[in-house]
């Protein structure tokens, strides 16, 4: 089962708020014009478990030689700065194989490309995700992707931002 949980930041009156492009701090907050609405809302994609908190991976298996396998891709336009929390689980005793990720991100045309380990987690901190793959390169051994995403995206750019493909919220 796939749980993508859904936030909206607003403050107790429900005024809408964003984060200055330019840097990010605690005080960088400001109230947007009526005729300038949007708002930064969380994606989580986490699995789920009972009794259990924090970053609850997700569970992808992947098959032997399995090339390219795509594990989460975002069809819109909007910027975003998402959070990847990946681990290569063993899939049995003494049975482990390394997966191969690829993350890409709008604007690039080559993907961050990682070998995680058996047993190994690696984060990654990217902006303008568009899309996750694995591959398996073991040609007998499937293997286990555990995934955590977290991504922080804008609603509502301003035609300004829009024209010059540039991050309205943040």
């Amino acid at each position: 089962m796939i749980i993508i949980k859904s936030y909206r930041h607003h403050n107790k009156n429900d005024e809408v708020y964003y984060v200055e492009a330019a840097y990010p701090s605690k005080g960088s907050y400001s109230k947007k014009k009526e005729n300038e609405k949007f708002f930064v809302e969380n994606h989580t994609i986490e699995g789920s478990g009972t009794n259990l908190t924090g970053n609850i991976p997700l569970t992808i298996a992947v098959p032997a030689n399995a090339i390219d396998v795509t594990v989460f891709e975002d069809f819109t336009r909007n910027h975003n700065k998402t959070l990847l929390q990946l681990s290569a689980a063993a899939t049995g005793v003494g049975v482990a194989t390394g997966l191969t990720v690829s993350i890409f991100v709008r604007g690039s045309r080559l993907p961050i490309s990682a070998t995680i380990p058996a047993g190994s987690t690696r984060a990654f901190q990217v902006e303008n995700f568009e899309k996750l793959t694995v591959s398996n390169p073991s040609a007998t051994t499937a293997g286990t992707l555990n995934v955590f995403i977290q991504k922080t995206f804008c609603i509502g750019c301003n035609s300004q931002n829009k024209k010059s493909n540039k991050g309205c919220c943040f």
